[in-house]
């Protein structure tokens, strides 16, 4: 017989048979607990309050603008649906770059700037051209930011705003490259650059086993860019 043996302190009381518990409301227990579960929202859900969703939405409508890449390529499972774009869900694909980008941007040091930005896209969402011009006018550092958010987007790594902005303001004074990080190996292998040249980083590449014995293809164009015979001598 099983026995309850959880007794208080001080208590004298002999120990009682403990209740059995059926399987059948084992099962129930479970059942309700998966449904209590299943309809609270996730705290840690990447878009799991409205307002993180449109930060993100307007992330990429100005990324899409700044870039000139289209939205569906920087964010491969954004769905636009029928509303308001800013309500439209950006999708969460199996890499994701965009919220390791976004974290970047917002971190401590940029974060009012990008704030800026992410009111101009808000602002002018059903034009890039508006989003453009009003980057443009604002104050360098938002105009600044916006340059590292181009860079960040085609190359992985994240280029100080502030030396953007000395390197512009004095170029004669630049002696080699522009201080840079590559955010990480992941944004390494997703820089646009390689999409846009038709190449993969050095030791990554997602193409089919082989590709190396094919002529390269610029999958944006049927015009060959480049002709081997006209280089025979």
């Amino acid at each position: 017989m099983d026995y309850d043996r959880e007794r208080k302190a001080g208590d004298t009381e002999p120990l009682t048979p403990a209740r059995k518990i059926s399987r059948r409301a084992m099962v129930a227990g479970m059942v309700a607990t998966t449904a209590v579960a299943a309809v609270l929202p996730l705290s840690n859900s990447a878009f799991a309050q409205t307002s993180d969703q449109e930060d993100m939405m307007a992330f990429l409508l100005l990324s899409a603008a700044l870039t000139g890449v289209d939205i569906h390529t920087l964010a491969p499972e954004f769905s636009r649906g029928s509303g308001d774009i800013l309500s439209a869900d950006p999708g969460i694909d199996p890499i994701d770059i965009k919220n390791a980008y976004f974290s970047q941007i917002n971190a401590p040091g940029t974060a009012s700037s990008f704030a800026k930005l992410l009111q101009i896209a808000k602002d002018n969402r059903l034009s890039q051209d508006n989003i453009i011009a009003k980057v443009n006018a604002s104050d360098d550092g938002t105009k600044f930011l916006a340059r590292s958010i181009v860079l960040l987007w085609y190359l992985g790594s994240w280029y100080q705003p502030r030396d953007l902005k000395n390197a512009a303001a004095s170029p004669e004074s630049v002696d080699g490259p522009i201080k840079q990080r590559v955010l990480s190996a992941k944004a390494y292998t997703q820089g646009l650059v390689w999409q846009i040249v038709g190449a993969h980083p050095m030791g990554y590449s997602n193409l089919q086993f082989g590709y190396w014995s094919r002529d390269p293809h610029d999958p944006n164009s049927n015009v060959e860019l480049f002709s081997p015979s006209k280089f025979q001598l």
